[in-house]
C-alpha cells in the first residue's frame, strides 16, 4: 500500500539467476538499441526487494520463452507464486510449443496461472496462427485474461506480428477473454480511443507510455510526456480501463507510482489504475 492505494504492477518480467537476467538482459538490450542502464535486474529477490521498498502489493510476472523451454518456464513461475503469493503468474504460449495447448493451459490454470503473456514480435508469431485456436477459444471460454504486447519496443520493429492490425481480429473474434493492450497499445492516443469505443473486453497496460523514468521519457517516441494526455484519455475511455503496469527490469515502478500519484486525478481513478483494475482483470 502507498496511503489509501493498493497496488499492483500489472508487466514484471522475473528471472531465475542473476546470470540468467544478465544474459537475457544484454540479449534483448542489443536486439531492440536499449542504450540505458536497466533499474534492475528482475530476479525474485530483487523484485521482492524493490516491492518492499516502494510499497507494492502484488507483481504480476508477464514471462515468455522460446518454445522449448516454454512449459518448463510456465511451471517455474507458477512455483514461484507458491513460494510467494504476492507475486502473480501468467504463462505464456507459442505455436511450436510441445504437447496440447488446451490441456497444457487447463494444467496452468489448475495450479494458479491468473492469465497468459503474449509477445508476438519478441516470439516471432503472428496472432492469428491456427495452432493457437485452442488457447484462444479455451481462454474466451472462461473468460480468461491475455495480454498482448503491442507495438515497439524502444522505438524498434522487428515485424509486423505486434502491430494493431494482427492483434485486433483476435480480440474482435473472443470477446470473452479480458484483453490487455500493453504499452497503451503503441501510445498512440485516437487508437486508444477508438478501441475502447469498440472493444469492451479491451484494457490498456501503462507501461513505457505513462513512464516517470526520465531515461524512458528521453529516448521512447511514443511516451506521453504531458501529464494532459494521460488525463484526456482517462476522460474518454475512464479509468476503469487501464493497468498500471513498469515492464521492471526495463521500467521503473517507483518512478511510474510517484508520477500517478502526482496527477490530477481523483482518488478514486488513482485507486483504479494502480490497483483494482488488475485486481478485477485477475481474480486477485
Amino acid at each position: 500500500m502507498i496511503g489509501e492505494f493498493s497496488i499492483i504492477d500489472g508487466h514484471v518480467h522475473t528471472f531465475s539467476t542473476d546470470e540468467i537476467s544478465s544474459k537475457i538482459i544484454t540479449s534483448f538490450n542489443k536486439v531492440y538499441n536499449i542504450g540505458f542502464k536497466n533499474p534492475g535486474t528482475g530476479t525474485i529477490n530483487d523484485v521482492l526487494e524493490n516491492m518492499k521498498r516502494i510499497g507494492i502489493d502484488y507483481t504480476v510476472m508477464t514471462n515468455f520463452a522460446p518454445p522449448k523451454i516454454l512449459h518448463d518456464n510456465n511451471m517455474w513461475a507458477i512455483g514461484v507464486s507458491k513460494e510467494f503469493n504476492n507475486l502473480i503468474p501468467l504463462v505464456s504460449f507459442h505455436p511450436d510449443m510441445g504437447g496440447s495447448k488446451g490441456t497444457l493451459l487447463e494444467l496452468y490454470i489448475k495450479e494458479g496461472a491468473r492469465g497468459i503473456k503474449i509477445h508476438p514480435m519478441a516470439q516471432g508469431f503472428r496472432p492469428d496462427n491456427r495452432k493457437m485456436d485452442e488457447v484462444y477459444k479455451v481462454s474466451n471460454e472462461v473468460a480468461y485474461p491475455i495480454v498482448f504486447h503491442c507495438g515497439r519496443v524502444a522505438n524498434a520493429r522487428l515485424n509486423e506480428y505486434a502491430d494493431l492490425d494482427m492483434i485486433l481480429p483476435i480480440v474482435d473474434k473472443y470477446p470473452g477473454i479480458p484483453f490487455v493492450l500493453t504499452h497503451m497499445a503503441d501510445g498512440c492516443v485516437e487508437d486508444v480511443i477508438k478501441i475502447a469505443e469498440n472493444f469492451p473486453n479491451v484494457y490498456f497496460d501503462t507501461s513505457i507510455v505513462i513512464t516517470g523514468y526520465p531515461p524512458i521519457k528521453n529516448t521512447n517516441k511514443p511516451s506521453w510526456l504531458d501529464d494532459s494526455m494521460v488525463l484526456d484519455v482517462v476522460k474518454a475511455i475512464g479509468a476503469q480501463r487501464l493497468v498500471f503496469g513498469s515492464d521492471y527490469p526495463w521500467g521503473s515502478p517507483g518512478h511510474d507510482i510517484e508520477r500517478f500519484l502526482k496527477m490530477q486525478l481523483d482518488s478514486e481513478q488513482k485507486r483504479l489504475i494502480l490497483g483494482e483494475n488488475a485486481k478485477k482483470i485477475y481474480k486477485l
